[in-house]
């Protein structure tokens, strides 16, 4: 019996890895909906779609140069950040890259593993809200991302070339910033 149950939430881990998060915002409202298999608050602000566990704040986000001078001290914090997207995870919209005012790129990992549409055109603005710290990132994890990011179907030879690249490039961990966040509004 143990090794049913063990087996039957493997299965529906590994089920829930690919799926696709897709939250859409035909309506205008403040509600917050339930999907089908879990419950996903949907925030609704004028020329963005919501994706994520919890509702951003759209008050005073940072801008990125703001948030890089911020985080520079190493600290962990609780922030909200708007940035332009400079690169989404190609396989299953897991992971958005931005880039810092120094040209470091930031990770933003969805925490509970929600997902944007991986269709979204790099260079759309993003309001993002959660933990922001620096973390250390194995050679196994910073080559898996960036596999992530060659395998969708619209990335170029040329950008699979530069990730390979990249890729093969990886000898040791890096101490990089990471961004999980809870809630993201990308501009329609």
């Amino acid at each position: 019996m143990k090794k049913f149950i063990t087996l039957l939430f493997a299965g529906a881990l590994l089920a829930s890895c690919g799926n696709e998060g897709e939250t859409s915002n035909e309506e205008n409202t403040n509600d917050t909906e339930v999907s089908d298999s879990t419950e996903q608050a949907i925030q609704t602000v004028d020329g963005y779609t919501h994706y994520g566990m919890e509702a951003v704040t759209t008050d005073s986000p940072l801008d990125i140069h703001t948030f890089a001078t911020a985080l520079a001290d190493g600290k962990t914090q609780q922030c909200t950040v708007k940035a332009e997207l400079a690169s989404i995870c190609a396989k299953a919209g897991c992971f958005v890259i931005v880039t810092l005012p120094d040209s470091t790129d930031m990770r933003v990992m969805f925490k509970d593993h929600f997902t944007i549409p991986t269709d979204t055109e790099i260079g759309t603005e993003a309001i993002f809200t959660g933990e922001a710290k620096m973390d250390t990132t194995s050679i196994a994890d910073l080559q898996h991302y960036i596999m992530d990011e060659m395998e969708g179907e619209d990335v170029s030879a040329e950008k699979k070339a530069e990730l390979q690249k990249k890729h093969d490039a990886i000898t040791e961990p890096e101490i990089e910033p990471v961004f999980v966040a809870t809630g993201i509004l990308v501009k329609a």
